[in-house]
């Protein structure tokens, strides 16, 4: 069974996106920082190994996370790949939008220890969740 995983996560912050991939890098996994949604999907298309998760923040210039999830869901060769959506917030409206359009989850943005105990919980589950 893998226990380590490829994780890609796309957000517009350079020391949000570091503090990331440290993080998960001490969890035991492997993580592929995005500054845009362009490389993320450019990524996904040429890359070999893809991703387990994909992180994707919500508030992007460019393509954001919404529209980066929309890419995502309609592809066949993507959809699987369980998409868990990271804001500071989620009005309860626009959970149910990206629930609708196929988030796996969505995780709130947090720093320090809270951000370790959310990656944390998210990489121990099991994809797609069942309600």
């Amino acid at each position: 069974m893998k226990t380590s995983k490829l994780l890609f996560y796309l957000d517009d912050d350079i020391d949000d996106l570091n503090y990331f991939k440290h993080i998960t890098s001490g969890l035991g996994h492997r993580t592929e920082i995005f500054m845009n949604g362009n490389e993320l999907i450019y990524a996904l298309k040429h890359e070999v190994e893809k991703p387990d998760i994909i992180f994707l923040d919500v508030h992007m210039p460019i393509l954001n996370g919404e529209e980066i999830l929309n890419i995502l869901k309609k592809s066949e060769d993507y959809k699987g790949i369980p998409t868990i959506m990271i804001s500071g917030a989620f009005p309860k409206k626009l959970a149910r939008d990206y629930q609708k359009i196929g988030a796996d989850y969505l995780m709130k943005k947090a720093v320090g220890d809270d951000l370790k105990a959310s990656l944390g919980h998210v990489l121990q589950l099991n994809f797609p969740l069942t309600a």
